[in-house]
């Protein structure tokens, strides 16, 4: 076995390797992180361009199984959570039929 490394392939392979694409691009922080932005990193959410609003109201819906199937796939394809989804769907509706929009 050789101790010598080829960095350059090694990083090409990774470059291609579809993990990158599914991973996303690296977010560069722009402001002093707080300690809920730390929760929210560790808790595998993405962070936010400004501190987000807590979110402690809780509401209670129920879905029809094709309406979960959906959420659970979008869900997965955005890399999020199924109440983050959900929340980020709603702000969208609100913020679409309301003079004033909604904070997420």
């Amino acid at each position: 076995m050789s101790d010598a490394v080829d960095w350059n392939e090694i990083s090409d392979q990774y470059a291609a390797d579809d993990a990158v694409t599914q991973i996303g691009p690296a977010i560069k922080v722009t402001r002093e992180l707080t300690m809920d932005d730390l929760d929210d990193i560790f808790a595998g959410r993405p962070l936010a361009e400004k501190p987000r609003a807590k979110a402690d109201v809780l509401y209670k819906a129920y879905l029809t199984a094709d309406m979960d199937e959906q959420v659970r796939a979008q869900a997965a394809k955005e890399h999020i959570g199924k109440s983050a989804l959900i929340r980020k769907a709603l702000v969208a509706y609100l913020t679409a039929n309301q003079t004033q929009p909604a904070m997420a």
